[in-house]
């Protein structure tokens, strides 16, 4: 029942108390319909400020043709589903729909925009959404969820554990089809206006690996590092001093040709083993097994074995025989020096008093800039973790199993296919032409008496086909083996 109508105003609507409340409710008509609503607000001038704005808004959704009532997103999806059922049944659309678009309409876009007015959510909300579908097995609501229940189009009915994993994107794009269907179908039913949804987009993962050298720029840096190692003193050095003293010097001395001859050594054993910077910096001699009993072997019967550690990581390496001989200068370095032979705790790395060189990098970058090589093709600058990618490359291009190489050098298979295994095609091309090696070689011409014997062949094939039983060629043939037996 009604009552207490307010006096009258010029109002485009009537304000009026229902009886036991003293909230204002409003009354107006519009579209030919005359439409109630309860303001919940007690005091009149507010109840006349919040029916001015309803009663804009409401001729605003008239004019641009949107239904009077606002209807919230998961009566809409339910509509939308019923819609999706029928037209199933009519054969208007795929009979999969049925089975399979309403738990994931349920689950994810409901489950997110729940009984929200469809037409007040924005592109930017969809925006959100996505965000937050992506991320709904691992961290949003289906965190919680341990079985899931599916069903299948023949409609058996099974449960599974729920998937901890980040939606892929093909997933992602697929659900976006259910939902602008959706969206299109609610505006097609006046609920509310056609809206641009965002698409559904990824970036480009970042190039991230690590920059190798393929064999011939290996060959090159070490060729440098050679000549750099046995260059004479022949050309002084003019150094210039802030205070205006000017002297020359030699552009190489000894010490310089020792340290060149360490980062030689350094390059050679990196390469040659696949090992993490770190983990040489931390090599002592005491690491280092089967070299001490066999330096002094013929060079075909020496070898070593690496325990190396760091990055958190230990284990054992079997480096390839090229890491042999850079042991042997460093070795033979460390007696000159120090004039004695390494003991266990020594560092392998060492400089001319015995301590530990700590790094390489200020003598490798200007090796790297001398041979032209500080940087890849895609102008990332080179480092000693080069040397680990050149090494696992190569063993990969070698055909060495994964498997192996990854517990040589202390890493995940998933590690090589990110980091490393980057492989030349080149260097495989004969991996990739499985039984096909003999097309790349030069033929081979016969002579004479073999191509007579051919062609005669050839000529009694034909001789047959024709139904031939006896002729001068098949004489000719016979005469011809007989001569080979003979002979």
């Amino acid at each position: 029942m009604l009552q207490r109508h307010h006096e009258p105003t010029n109002a485009p609507f009537t304000l009026f108390q229902r009886e036991g409340t003293r909230n204002w409710s409003m009354r107006y008509s519009l579209g030919g319909k005359q439409i109630k609503k309860s303001l919940g607000i007690a005091d009149h001038s507010l109840a006349m400020q919040r029916a001015h704005e309803i009663y804009h808004e409401q001729k605003y959704r008239h004019k641009q043709g949107l239904s009077l009532t606002q209807h919230a997103f998961n009566d809409v999806a339910e509509e939308f589903i019923e819609k999706v059922c029928a037209e199933a049944e009519r054969g208007e659309r795929s009979h999969y729909h049925p089975t399979f678009w309403p738990p994931i309409i349920r689950r994810f876009p409901v489950g997110y925009f729940g009984d929200k007015a469809i037409d007040l959510i924005t592109a930017a909300d969809v925006a959100r959404y996505l965000e937050w579908r992506k991320t709904y097995w691992t961290k949003g609501p289906g965190s919680q969820i341990e079985k899931i229940r599916c069903e299948r189009e023949d409609g058996r009915v099974f449960t599974r554990p729920a998937p901890r994993k980040i939606a892929a994107l093909t997933t992602m794009k697929g659900e976006m089809v259910i939902i602008r269907e959706l969206f299109r179908q609610a505006a097609l039913w006046g609920y509310c206006k056609p809206l641009e949804l965002p698409t559904v987009e990824t970036r480009k993962r970042p190039d991230n690996r690590r920059p190798g050298f393929k064999p011939e720029e290996y060959e090159k840096l070490i060729a440098k590092s050679i000549a750099r190692i046995n260059e004479h003193h022949t050309s002084l050095k003019v150094i210039r001093a802030k205070d205006g003293r000017v002297w020359t010097q030699k552009a190489i001395t000894e010490n310089t040709r020792a340290d060149r001859v360490r980062l030689h050594a350094y390059i050679e054993l990196m390469a040659n083993s696949g090992l993490r910077p770190t983990e040489a910096k931390n090599l002592t001699w005491g690491d280092i097994s089967l070299y001490r009993e066999t330096r002094k072997l013929p060079l075909h019967k020496q070898d070593a074995r690496l325990a190396v550690r760091g990055k958190g990581k230990h284990g054992n390496t079997v480096p390839l025989y090229g890491a042999v001989s850079a042991l042997e200068m460093l070795w033979n370095l460390f007696e000159h020096d120090l004039g004695r032979e390494p003991l266990d705790g020594d560092p392998v790395f060492a400089d001319e008093t015995g301590k530990p060189i700590l790094s390489f990098k200020k003598s490798l970058n200007a090796l790297l800039i001398a041979a032209g090589l500080e940087k890849d093709n895609r102008g990332v600058r080179r480092t000693s973790y080069s040397f680990r990618h050149f090494y696992i490359s190569q063993m990969l291009a070698q055909n060495v199993s994964v498997h192996h190489v990854a517990r040589n050098t202390r890493t995940s298979l998933a590690m090589i296919d990110k980091h490393y295994a980057q492989v030349n095609t080149e260097q495989i091309k004969d991996f990739l032409r499985p039984g096909q090696e003999d097309f790349a070689k030069e033929p081979v011409l016969l002579n004479d008496d073999s191509s007579d014997e051919i062609k005669l062949l050839e000529k009694r094939i034909e001789e047959l086909r024709r139904g031939g039983k006896g002729s001068s060629t098949e004489q000719k043939i016979a005469e011809r083996y007989a001569q080979k037996r003979a002979g």
